[in-house]
């Protein structure tokens, strides 16, 4: 809910800007030879940024990354995998974006390798068209709005990634700029790629969070107890118990007897409300030592050993029972907590799960709501050749 309203600030001023886009009339599909030699925003993703003084700074949208130093990364890099409303989605873009997944599949056989990064490659394809229909439409407010709001975004975007980079240098140790970069180099990518990418995540989904935030609100106490009242199979509970082991091993004592004493003086001592972990922790010789304590099993059938079974499903909440006694040992146990079977209460945790559940639903048809008519108004093209 609080990133929501930050994305209000940033947004709010595009409540008068609600009219919708007529449809875009089709044009005939350019070649990629002609794409290149005649829009300038491809020939300036494959260029280093101008650092002459009279140039003009690109905008946020269309920083790109330096320019490739092999022909191969350079036919890559301009490669034209879909364009949107003629703005251009490039090969390099869509293999960086999913760069850690396709490293991945490399230890896969052939053909599944294959089939499978053609599947990876396609579906990143489709989400990076997707998030240039919310740029767009994002870039198409702001601009009305006021020149503020975008910086505000674009600010707020920077940010972020700058604290994405020192964790990523330090998880790395990597001290300066130019190691990094050197060691994305390594990796196929480039630090003005990667800070193009995440800058455009971030403005696209904060632009989406801003879009579909009422749809969480919208989401009432009658819809909550509706869903509750029709989805009865949901809200089912089986016979559970949550419990607390300590097991005194008598290999470990002088004697059997040594053994049961210690164990009736670790129940009596639980029973006076000394912490139960923390015994179990120092005098355990099993496994729960290094569990807190934790019993092992929940449900009937499961719990083990199975000869505190029946005892714990007759204990009260908070009760230490009695010792168990077996062949190698004495087990002292407490009931932290029974959940007995039937239907769960209408309480505070059922209702916030299922408000989650809805505002999540909600959120999902509005997020498609949004996407389906943009793409119903965009013209969006995917050459012949792209896998």
């Amino acid at each position: 809910m609080r990133r929501w309203l930050e994305a209000a600030v940033l947004f709010g001023a595009l409540a008068g800007c609600q009219a919708e886009r007529p449809a875009f009339v089709s044009r005939a599909q350019e070649t990629v030879a002609d794409r290149l030699t005649t829009d300038p925003l491809v020939t300036a993703r494959l260029q280093k940024p101008d650092t002459d003084k009279g140039a003009q700074p690109a905008t946020f949208l269309d920083t790109q990354p330096e320019r490739p130093d092999d022909l191969a990364a350079a036919r890559r890099a301009a490669r034209i995998w879909a364009t949107v409303n003629g703005k251009p989605i490039l090969e390099d873009e869509v293999r960086q974006a999913c760069h850690y997944y396709l490293i991945e599949i490399r230890k896969l056989p052939e053909p599944l390798r294959s089939a499978k990064e053609k599947e990876i490659l396609r579906q990143e394809r489709d989400r990076l068209i997707e998030q240039e229909l919310l740029l767009q439409e994002a870039q198409e407010r702001l601009s009305k709005a006021g020149k503020q709001y975008l910086d505000k975004l674009k600010e707020a975007a920077g940010k972020q990634f700058d604290r994405q980079l020192r964790a990523y240098k330090t998880h790395y140790n990597l001290k300066t700029d130019e190691e990094l970069k050197a060691f994305l180099r390594e990796q196929g990518m480039s630090l003005e790629g990667i800070r193009r990418q995440k800058e455009r995540e971030f403005i696209a989904t904060e632009y989406l969070r801003f879009r579909v935030g009422p749809a969480i609100d919208s989401v009432t106490p009658a819809e909550v107890l509706e869903y509750y009242r029709q989805h009865p199979e949901e809200f089912q509970a089986v016979d559970r118990v949550e419990w607390q082991d300590i097991f005194i091993d008598v290999s470990k004592h002088p004697s059997r007897e040594a053994a049961r004493q210690l164990a009736e003086e670790l129940a009596a001592r639980a029973r006076a409300g000394e912490d139960f972990a923390a015994l179990a922790e120092q005098y355990d010789n099993g496994y729960s030592r290094t569990l807190k304590g934790a019993g092992a099993g929940q449900l009937r059938g499961q719990i083990s050993p199975p000869e505190v079974e029946p005892y714990l499903f007759e204990m009260r909440d908070g009760d230490v029972g009695p010792i168990v006694e077996l062949p190698t040992g004495f087990h002292v146990i407490r009931l932290v907590k029974r959940e007995r079977a039937g239907r769960k209460p209408f309480d505070e945790k059922i209702q916030s799960q299922i408000r989650n559940q809805l505002r999540t639903e909600a959120v999902n048809r509005k997020t498609r709501e949004i996407l389906n008519r943009l793409k119903a108004q965009a013209t969006i093209e995917i050459p012949a050749s792209v896998p």
